[in-house]
């Protein structure tokens, strides 16, 4: 290179610079700069050759013509120039350094003056200018509304997302809306066609039509536009986003009447951008789209119909409602992979397709000969981001896959603990995935939380397998997860529940992961037994009865494991696992073993709280299997304990489990009585719920047993708000062990006796549903019984095998508690169908049920049904002896409401014995002991009966 000795008159500049060579002046808008005449030289070479390389010998040579000197030299005249100029939108110099061969500058550069040729922008000979052809755009008309809206103020606007999200589509929509907006119409631009950034000025000329060349690309640009209204679409950014960010930025500023819309998978981070973060189209959740009217409300889906639609003729049906629902979760509403998983309908049929797509997304691969390459299968397209990071980020974004659900940037520390990178380096990466969109970004009172998409989790686990990283990464995960969990158990002894539930129910998923991997491939049991037994406050609390429980068995079954761990966790898990056998199909010795185990290990290691869980779940199973007295006894020693430890809230679930064994024995007027005031003592609900410390919400439980006892007591009034509260608390706190409770112990019986056959068969629907989303198995049997007495009740025969079955699996089940009084209920439903020996067989196992378990509660109505069988037999007199036992039994023991149907049997007796008078003497004694305030079939009756025997009376006297 030499010099030509002659001025050239060309001015370069590049942003608030100005350098004119032929003076030899660098200028910072208007003042100048002081820059050695070497430097000038040299950055006269440099903006000479815009972008390309220029190398040492020949910047030496023009600096420093037939003189030899040291390279030492241009590297402090490259040195100083780099002081004296700007640094470029990514924070770079404008002179880049390319090892081993020279210089280069990089900075967008325009060139006035000069003998340069001039070029012009012809709109009307810009053919390449036209928008792609897209499909119709599904599920987005607000965002296209919204992105329309927002570019006139925004003259750089940024649509940001994960790859396949629909960013393009969404673009194209927004521009094509757009056209008559713009005098000179709309350029698109795809960036995705060029590998090397320094391509990006001379592809935006090729698209807009302009011919020549320049010295300085982006200056030749900006001329050809000047004066021009139009709207450029720079789709597919994300390769070259820092020279895009540039061109981009220069562009909008040059140009008054350009606006651009760009789409990347992270911001351009210009100054004047405003970016649109763009989320997945909306999906059912696993509780939507049952039928094909619900699923269609979701664009996801729509979308997948349309397309589906186009390629096959396919029409979505109810049948296929839940599984293309199903489908579009699956995919996390991103419309490439919908696209492509409806276009595999053609061969597939919707539940084969979601079959293959739970294992792997390889059927994702696109049919369309015109699809692009990087969008023909949505690994291609996950690969192509995937691609584009540094070493730390894939590495990090590979571990990142261990995650199950979301999680917090303390999460990813934790689990990065072995990678040897700072707490600094890897809260940037991490932001870093973010803003590359490979990691969905959720902002709450505790800061962003972070989620891999499926797609994404599951293209770089593969990732994370192939490298050898897996193992380590997974016992990280497990290992962090373990720390976690034993911090949440301490926590849970103070923490406000619905906090503490906050915090770690959304880990349910990753704490399954963990602990499978430890018992299975991970091969580490004393991590696994530990983490489980952490982990149980929380499977409590969540009502997950049956997985607490096989999960715990699995721990208590890694005998060599557990022989080395803590004593304490030991005990734990027992308790645990006894829990659950109270919850569970069967209650058999097992339980009773396992009770008395964990009670024997809390004791050896003085663990006192662990003392009443065990005394106190060893009182309910033996409640639960009809040995009150034993429950009462077993509960003496739990009062004294918590008495002694003075421990406020253990008290009242032991006493409220004691009066529910005191009322079963037939003391129905004192554990009423001494239920009120357990009730008034704990009248708010608990800011630290009990939950997980005895199986039910303390508030919850109270007020079940009291609705119990006060509807039996004939205060309907009381039972009824209780019931309420019971109800509507344990609803509020989401936790449907105590739902179940309140509806299979209090609102089925009540709503039984009350007459309430609708309300009964809401009930019934609701603890149906429980037990099918939580497994509580022990409840199943109660709940057909009443879905049979329900039936029974509408005049369904078929109603009395189901609840005669129901009672056959409660025996089998060793469950007891209740069977006389359902043995009772039984018999009468057989009488109404005309099954007389199922009555009597039935009333039969009832006595014999009450006597052996001292379920002296149940006797008023045994009684009454006796009596009932004793007329149908024609036995008058030992009907109406046993219906009288029946009301003075019900008196004696404080049994109002069964007082009242035994009296009213009586008096339908007498009255057909022409003993009218004696009967609604009888029946007036009663029915003045109730208001009615509130609806109730068995009082309704007693009223209708006592009102005919009044007008009888009236026209016995009068002769009438």
């Amino acid at each position: 290179m030499e010099r030509s000795g002659r001025p050239d008159g060309k001015t370069y500049c590049f942003g608030d610079y100005r350098f004119i060579p032929d003076r030899q002046l660098l200028m910072l808008r208007d003042n100048p700069l002081r820059v050695g005449s070497r430097a000038l030289d040299l950055l006269h070479v440099l903006v000479s050759h815009p972008g390309e390389v220029v190398g040492k010998d020949e910047l030496m040579s023009f600096a420093w013509p037939d003189t030899f000197v040291h390279q030492g030299n241009l590297k402090v005249n490259i040195a100083a120039l780099r002081r004296a100029l700007p640094r470029t939108a990514s924070g770079l110099s404008c002179i880049a350094t390319v090892t081993g061969r020279g210089y280069r500058f990089v900075a967008p550069l325009r060139t006035y003056g000069g003998d340069q040729p001039q070029h012009s922008f012809d709109p009307a000979n810009a053919s390449t200018r036209e928008l792609p052809r897209l499909p119709h755009v599904v599920g987005r008309d607000d965002v296209v509304a919204e992105l329309a809206g927002r570019l006139p103020e925004s003259r750089l606007l940024t649509v940001v997302g994960p790859a396949g999200v629909g960013k393009t589509t969404v673009a194209v929509a927004a521009a094509r809306s757009l056209l008559d907006q713009y005098r000179d119409g709309v350029c698109f631009v795809d960036l995705a066609a060029i590998g090397d950034p320094q391509l990006v000025d001379a592809t935006i000329a090729a698209s807009l039509g302009i011919g020549g060349k320049w010295a300085n690309t982006l200056a030749g640009i900006v001329e050809a536009l000047h004066g021009h209204e139009m709207l450029l679409v720079l789709d597919n950014c994300e390769h070259v986003l820092s020279t895009a960010s540039a061109i981009a930025e220069h562009l909008t500023l040059a140009l008054p009447g350009l606006h651009i819309i760009a789409t990347s998978r992270e911001p351009l981070r210009s100054r004047s951008e405003s970016a649109y973060r763009l989320s997945p189209l909306p999906y059912p959740d696993e509780h939507s789209g049952e039928n094909r009217t619900g699923a269609l409300t979701f664009p996801a889906v729509q979308l997948f119909v349309r397309r589906a639609n186009e390629a096959c003729g396919y029409q979505l049906d109810d049948a296929d409602g839940p599984v293309v629902a199903a489908i579009c979760r699956r995919l996390d509403g991103i419309a490439l992979a919908i696209e492509l998983a409806a276009s595999r309908l053609p061969a597939l049929k919707p539940a084969t397709l979601l079959g293959l797509l739970e294992h792997s997304f390889e059927p994702l691969v696109a049919s369309s000969g015109g699809t692009p390459p990087r969008h023909q299968t949505l690994l291609a397209t996950l690969d192509w981001s995937y691609q584009l990071l540094s070493k730390d980020e894939a590495r990090l974004l590979r571990l990142l896959s261990v995650f199950s659900a979301s999680f917090s940037l303390f999460d990813v520390i934790g689990v990065t603990d072995h990678i040897g990178r700072s707490i600094e380096e890897i809260a940037t990466c991490t932001e870093s995935l973010a803003a590359k969109s490979l990691l969905s970004a959720v902002h709450d009172a505790g800061g962003p939380r972070y989620r891999l998409l499926d797609s994404t989790r599951c293209f770089v686990a593969e990732r994370l397998d192939r490298s050898g990283e897996a193992a380590d990464a997974r016992s990280s995960h497990a290992r962090y997860l373990l720390r976690l969990f034993e911090r949440a158990e301490a926590e849970w002894q103070w923490r406000p529940r619905n906090e503490w539930t906050a915090s770690y129910a959304p880990r349910t998923n990753d704490l399954r992961k963990a602990v499978d991997w430890t018992f299975g491939d991970g091969a580490q049991p004393e991590v696994g037994v530990r983490l489980t037994s952490a982990a149980i406050p929380l499977w409590d609390e969540l009502s997950t009865v049956a997985e607490s429980r096989r999960r715990v068995e699995r721990a208590l079954q890694s005998a060599e494991a557990l022989s080395r761990c803590n004593p304490a966790v030991k005990m734990k898990l027992i308790a645990s696992y006894a829990s659950g056998l109270n919850f569970s199909d069967h209650l058999g010795p097992e339980a009773d073993a396992a009770w008395t185990e964990a009670n024997r290990l809390a004791r050896e290691i003085d663990n006192v709280d662990y003392q009443l869980r065990t005394l106190w779940g060893l009182g309910i199973l033996q409640s639960f299997t009809g040995r009150h007295r034993q429950a009462i006894a077993t509960l003496g020693q739990f009062a004294q304990l918590a008495g002694r430890e003075d421990d406020r809230r253990a008290v009242a679930e032991g006493e409220r489990v004691r009066l529910t064994a005191v009322f079963y024995r037939g003391d129905v007027r004192r554990a009423h009585y001494d239920l009120k005031r357990l009730a008034r003592d704990h009248a708010t609900t608990a800011k630290r719920s009990g939950v997980a410390r005895f199986q039910i919400d303390r508030f919850v439980s109270i007020r079940v047993a009291l609705a119990i006892t006060a509807w039996v007591v004939g205060d309907r009034g009381e039972a009824t708000a209780a019931l309420q509260d019971a109800l509507d608390h344990s609803l509020a706190l989401d936790h449907a062990v105590s739902h179940s409770n309140a509806l299979a112990q209090a609102a089925l019986p009540i709503a039984f006796w009350s007459g309430e056959i609708e309300i009964a068969r809401l009930h019934v629907t609701a603890l149906a549903r429980n037990l099918k989303l939580r497994e509580i198995s022990i409840w199943r049997p109660v709940c057909r019984f009443y879905e049979g007495a329900v039936g029974s009740m509408d005049g369904d025969s078929e109603g009395v095998d189901t609840m005669r079955l129901a009672m056959e699996q409660l025996i089998a089940n060793n469950f007891l508690v209740r069977v006389p009084i359902y043995l009772t209920i039984l018999a009468e439903a057989s009488l109404r169908h005309g099954r007389i020996a199922l009555a009597r067989d039935s009333l039969s196992a009832a006595l014999d049920r009450a006597d052996r378990q001292g379920e002296h509660w149940s006797r008023p109505e045994l009684l009454r049904v006796r009596g009932m069988l004793q007329r149908l037999d024609g036995d008058l007199s030992g009907a109406s002896e046993t219906l009288l036992l029946a009301a003075e039994t019900a008196r004696e023991s404080g049994s109002l409401f069964f007082r009242l149907r035994a009296t009213t049997a009586l008096a339908e007796l007498w009255a057909d014995a022409d003993r009218h008078a004696a009967a609604a003497e009888l029946l007036s004694t009663v029915c003045a002991e109730f208001d009615d305030v509130l609806p109730c079939m068995n009082v309704v009756k007693a009223r209708q009966l006592l009102e005919a025997l009044g007008r009888r009376n009236i026209a016995l006297r009068t002769g009438l």
